[in-house]
């Protein structure tokens, strides 16, 4: 990078929603001069690259719905258009989400499909469809040896969603990153941001003692703009209006700056599984259609069972990643602290609790498939990463307040929804009231504010 002091425009996080951001901030406003600072030593290495990385237009929110349907008809036609991106891996893999239901879930899902105001790809499915499925217990009479608490629910049908599958993480980043720096957009990686400072504009009065200002100050019209990002190793970068995109971590920079989110980071844990039992479920050709086939042929989709735990093929690999949302377990917050320590030591592994399989996903998972519980599954390895749960399940994107946008509670689907999302953080930097969507639709961004939010809580998180 250009040693350079002072930039328009930073980015703080070089994940999915700060790659976008910045890439389409370089579309929306190219006058402005603009850095994105990450931690890491290159983009996406931080939740992107730990997380599942699957997108779906299955909500129950027609504000994600329309969100997440943007995002992932943008990086089709990404793949479209340049070769590279759909060999030998694609960048976008469509084999359907498949949703295991009780007879509790049944009706909502149902619902769902029979909007007529905003059709879906999906449909249901009846439990004889579901029986081909390997191992597949649909009864199952009891949750583990011993327990005496009732059985889980049976399943009782399913829903199938075809615009639904897996991203490639290390395409998209690359794509957002190496077009970005393609329009002018700088990157400083490496580099972990500790603290947004009012110091440095003159008109400012500060406390001696804590170098916060004066309260009247917030009163003064125009006179309190962030004005320096300062960064762990004692650096700073002089600047008036920063995106905050960092995640899991936003909340450590943005709280000591008096800047409410409403949102908090959770860690989740993923396992990647192997053995015989798994080669039988990836070699599953189920009676559905998904969009992307294997010649011509139907595959293993994500399947969600109904204790949520969660099963990905991973075609390539011969493996199956499992993982549930734990609201249970793992206290809200993030092990490191960037603003305290100056520093990211953000360790994957470390968030990975291998005993954790079998102690609280397995019990999820083998009701319903009990060959999970055998011999014939391997545990080959665990991770994780942090969701940023916002309280309704949607994302959200502040009004601009002493010159900081934040953008994130994106409550595990930062992926999906990120074009959608960097496209509205470009549009509210430009001074719009609305954002225009790759799909063609207009989307008001106040709907994702705190303080004029309006829409409709999501009841399918994952």
């Amino acid at each position: 990078m250009e040693e350079k002091d002072r930039y328009d425009v930073v980015v703080v996080g070089a994940g999915p929603l700060g790659l976008a951001s910045a890439f389409h901030l370089a579309h929306e406003l190219p006058e402005l001069s603009v850095l994105v600072v990450d931690a890491r030593s290159s983009p996406g290495e931080g939740s992107m690259g730990a997380s599942n990385s699957m997108v779906r237009d299955l909500f129950s929110s027609p504000e994600n719905r329309l969100l997440a349907r943007s995002s992932i008809r943008f990086y089709r036609s990404l793949m479209d258009e340049q070769e590279e991106l759909r060999t030998p891996v694609p960048l976008l893999d469509l084999f359907g989400y498949l949703w295991l239901l009780p007879e509790s879930e049944r009706g909502a899902f149902h619902e769902l499909l029979g909007r007529q105001t905003d059709p879906l790809d999906a449909r249901a499915l009846e439990p004889g469809e579901l029986r081909s499925c390997p191992g597949i217990e649909l009864a199952p009479s009891r949750w583990y040896e011993d327990d005496r608490a009732p059985p889980p629910e049976p399943i009782t049908g399913g829903v199938f969603a075809r615009f639904c599958g897996a991203v490639a993480p290390e395409l998209l980043a690359r794509f957002y990153f190496e077009e970005a720096r393609r329009q002018g957009v700088d990157f400083l990686f490496g580099a972990c941001v500790q603290r947004l400072s009012f110091e440095g504009r003159e008109e400012i009065l500060l406390h001696e003692r804590t170098r916060t200002p004066f309260a009247f100050q917030e009163h003064v019209k125009g006179r309190l703009r962030v004005a320096r990002v300062d960064l762990g190793d004692g650096r700073s970068v002089r600047t008036e209006r920063v995106v905050v995109a960092a995640g899991a971590w936003a909340e450590k920079l943005l709280y000591p700056f008096g800047f409410a989110t409403a949102c908090a980071p959770r860690a989740q844990s993923l396992f990647s599984l192997s053995g015989a039992a798994v080669d039988e479920l990836l070699d599953w050709e189920p009676p559905l259609d998904p969009i992307d086939t294997a010649g011509g042929k139907p595959r293993m989709p994500f399947l969600v069972l109904p204790t949520g735990a969660t099963l990905k093929p991973v075609f390539r690999q011969r493996q199956i990643w499992a993982a549930q949302v734990d609201t249970v377990t793992h206290p809200v917050g993030t092990l490191e602290d960037p603003a305290r320590d100056g520093r990211l030591d953000f360790d994957m592994r470390r968030l990975g609790e291998r005993e954790a399989f079998a102690t609280d996903l397995a019990p999820a998972i083998t009701p319903y498939l009990p060959s999970f519980g055998s011999s014939r599954v391997r545990l080959e390895r665990s991770w994780g990463g942090y969701y940023c749960m916002s309280p309704d399940g949607l994302p959200v994107l502040t009004v601009e307040r002493y010159g900081v946008v934040f953008v994130g509670g994106d409550s595990g689907s930062g992926i999906m929804k990120a074009d959608a999302l960097g496209r509205l953080v470009a549009a509210r930097l430009a001074g719009r009231t609305h954002g225009r969507l790759a799909s063609g639709d207009s989307f008001l961004l106040d709907k994702l504010s705190l303080a004029s939010r309006e829409v409709e809580p999501e009841r399918l998180v994952l």
